[in-house]
């Protein structure tokens, strides 16, 4: 089964409460997507200062279609709405398929 990578970045410069994003945003993420085939997800924090991105969140899932019905749910719309409780930016969203992967 292919894998898919969805990758929500979060602009620098942008307010943004990271206590939040991981306590409670997260887990919503969590909540409403692994029975649509979220299969785990990271955060990111970059720390290098010249970055356009202060912030990504990766969200594995088992196949490219899974996403895109998934984020056209009733539970995508309260994802989404509860960007404003720990950003004052909209992410970028990117998404794509694994095409090479190595673990050791």
């Amino acid at each position: 089964m292919t894998t898919a990578i969805v990758s929500v970045v979060y602009p620098a410069g942008t307010k943004f409460d990271m206590d939040y994003y991981l306590a409670t945003h997260m887990p919503l993420v969590q909540l409403k997507w692994a029975p649509l085939g979220l299969k785990n997800w990271k955060v990111i924090e970059f720390t290098n200062p010249e970055a356009p991105y202060s912030v990504q969140a990766v969200l594995e899932w088992e196949d490219a279609t899974q996403f895109a019905k998934a984020s056209a749910t009733p539970e995508a719309k309260e994802v989404f709405d509860d960007i404003p409780n720990f950003s004052d930016q909209k992410p970028t969203v990117l998404s794509g398929t694994v095409k090479g992967a190595q673990s050791w």
